[in-house]
């Protein structure tokens, strides 16, 4: 029989004693409970409501006195046995009626999907309304919803996912998993043949440590599939998720294969320099030998022009080695003093001769507000306008070259830059606008015709273009065929440090090598017999003694048996090379005051050769092929030294 909030409770038993609810009990329990009720009069209108049901229906709103199906909208379908208002069906009948989750539009337009049962309210067999208790399933449902959704997400996925209890045995599998078991031959349905193959070592590592294991690749049937494990807390379960990195495994092993060919590739250059420029000094080296002996006209000729080839076939080594540096982004530049008017003379000096044989003019224009010192790379500065003087004298058949450097303002603010705007212009061939357009870029001549008339590896201005970047600058050309061209360029050079003059530095305190009262004792370490030869004519027109050891090894033993002013080292060498003789050498000569100078001698041209050269403890380098003003230049440096000085 139902109950309402009117009848006097039966009471509850409570061991000896007897539990009536009193009136208060009742409205306490109706004011603390979780559930939205609604009390109803017989006409179906609300007589009270406690707060849960007061927050749904909204806390704004007072619903007391409305009928509470205007308020609450609940109708049966028919599917219930009865169609219409339940809680009239209630009143009626005097039954509990359920009526299934629907939609409900609250007053303030929210959408919220509510559960309600309506229990009717008798005094004696009268009927005088009803309770109605509510059950807000908005965020339940939301909460299916998600998971549904998730499940979803997990089977509608295009990477397998699977999941592992602690036993090892697969409890869930999402489609994609269950094509991949059914994909290929040798698979058919193994678990183990597409996933790695420690899987059970793998599952209890994760379990145990409760930290991930991410990445493991697996070839399955021509593909590579990545397999990353991720245990589920106290479910004692992994969750695994598979992704197919194939491409990406075919990209890393191209790349791989790239980055190895590259290295391959400056391996080969860097041989290639050393075994290119080894027997290069021996040619140049006899040629300036040969130049100090009696020859007849002829012979001067023939000298001269051998000589000639030696150095041209020198710039092209040097170019593919400064384009290999680019290629591989290692091209890098030197800060020292830059004496800009020496530096422009010297270039002059070197293609004055090719100018003077076509009677051209080289004319020069350095603006007077140019600093005399600057700061930057000497060398490559030197090599840009080389390289633009020479090819404008190579190109102009009459009239001349005129070389301009001028001052210009620097874009960046709050810079100390001096940015210096330099110019080439000739008078010769010129160029078309189509050649302009590819000049700059490897290999990149003029024409095919260009190459077997004029020679070159077009590559010089390619380098060029790309060292002055490096300078912060651009290289521009403008250019009309027939009539000449124009070639410009910017660089961003530092001020000069000012630096305080000492009496007793500077050149005036180096002595010359030929003016030693004693001849200096020098010790030439080299496995090539050319060079030997070479090196030993050199030392000897300088006055110096020399001797001579074949490999590093019979070089520590000569400074052991012998005193000498200095050694010229050879780097490449059988047996001991030069920089282990250099390292035991100076391991020797530890808690001794003498200090013997060791000049490197390598057919290595690069910076990162150099710095070895000086980390083994070389104290100076000489680049093959080695010339006479050089060598006397270094020789001459290490006399100024004060610890040479003093032995």
């Amino acid at each position: 029989m139902s109950r309402s909030p009117g009848h006097t409770p039966d009471p509850v038993p409570q061991g000896n004693l007897c539990w009536l609810p009193t009136r208060e009990d009742t409205a306490l329990i109706f004011e603390a409970s979780g559930e939205a009720m609604f009390v109803t009069g017989r006409d179906g209108r609300i007589l009270s409501l406690n707060p849960v049901a007061q927050q749904l229906v909204g806390r704004h709103q007072d619903v007391v006195g409305a009928v509470f199906h205007d308020v609450v909208g609940c109708l049966s379908s028919g599917e219930a046995g009865y169609r219409g208002c339940p809680l009239e069906h209630t009143l009626r009948t005097g039954e509990v009626t359920m009526v299934s989750p629907h939609q409900w539009i609250r007053a303030d337009g929210t959408g919220i999907e509510i559960a309600a049962t309506f229990w009717p309210r008798g005094r004696g067999p009268e009927p005088v309304g009803a309770i109605v208790v509510c059950r807000d399933l908005t965020v339940e449902r939301e909460a299916e919803r998600n998971v549904q959704r998730v499940a979803r997400l997990a089977e509608d996925a295009p990477n397998p996912i699977v999941e592992f209890g602690e036993d090892g045995i697969m409890l869930y599998a999402n489609t994609a998993m269950v094509e991949l078991l059914n994909y290929g031959t040798s698979i058919q349905g193994r678990v183990e043949a597409v996933l790695p193959p420690n899987l059970p070592d793998v599952l209890n590592h994760c379990l145990a440590s409760q930290q991930p294991t991410v990445r493991l690749e697996h070839r399955v049937e021509g593909r590579v599939l990545a397999w990353s494990f991720f245990p589920l807390g106290s479910s004692k379960q992994v969750r695994v998720y598979g992704t197919d990195i194939t491409a990406d495994v075919a990209l890393r092993r191209a790349k791989e294969a790239a980055e190895e060919s590259a290295r391959a590739k400056a391996i080969f250059l860097a041989t290639m320099s050393h075994e290119l420029r080894t027997p290069m000094n021996g040619v140049l080296g006899c040629t300036q030998l040969l130049q100090d002996t009696s020859l007849t006209d002829q012979q001067r000729q023939l000298l001269e022009t051998m000589h000639r080839s030696a150095e041209s076939l020198l710039v092209l080594v040097n170019d593919i080695l400064d384009f290999s540096k680019i290629e591989a982004g290692k091209m890098t530049l030197e800060v020292a003093d830059v004496e800009i008017h020496p530096l422009i003379t010297d270039v002059i000096t070197l293609t004055s001769e090719a100018a003077k044989k076509k009677g051209l003019t080289v004319q020069v224009q350095l603006a007077p507000d140019i600093p005399a010192v600057l700061r930057g790379d000497p060398i490559r500065l030197r090599q840009v306008l080389f390289n633009l003087v020479g090819n404008a004298v190579k190109f102009t058949e009459q009239g001349g070259v005129r070389v301009s450097v001028k001052r210009v303002p620097c874009n960046q603010k709050n810079s100390d830059s001096i940015v210096l705007y330099w110019t080439v212009q000739d008078t010769g061939i010129g160029i078309t606008a189509d050649q302009q357009a590819r000049l700059f870029g490897a290999y990149a001549q003029a024409e095919t015709s260009t190459a077997r008339r004029y020679g070159g590896t077009g590559l010089g201005l390619m380098i060029c273009c790309q060292l002055v970047e490096l300078m912060g600058g651009a290289m521009m050309v403008e250019s009309k065929l027939g009539e000449g061209s124009s070639f410009s360029y910017t660089t961003s050079l530092l001020p000069a440090i000012q630096r305080e003059t000492s009496a007793h530095v500077g050149k005036a305190s180096i002595a010359s090598v030929a003016d030693r009262a004693t001849a200096l004792r020098i010790l030439v370490v080299d496995d090539n017999e050319i060079n030997q030869v070479v090196a030993c004519k050199f030392l000897q027109k300088l006055g110096c003694q020399v001797e001579v050891a074949r490999n590093g090894r019979e070089a520590v033993d000569s400074t052991v048996h012998a005193i000498y002013d200095a050694i010229l080292m050879d780097c490449e060498m059988p047996e001991m090379d030069g920089y282990e003789a250099t390292q035991e050498i100076r391991r020797r000569e530890q808690g001794m005051t003498r200090h013997l100078p060791i000049i490197a001698l390598t057919g290595h041209a690069s910076p990162e050769d150099a710095a070895k050269c000086r980390q083994a403890g070389m104290d100076d380098v000489v680049t093959k092929p080695m010339t006479l003003p050089v060598l006397r230049e270094k020789l001459e440096c290490l006399l100024a030294l004060p610890a040479f000085q003093s032995h």
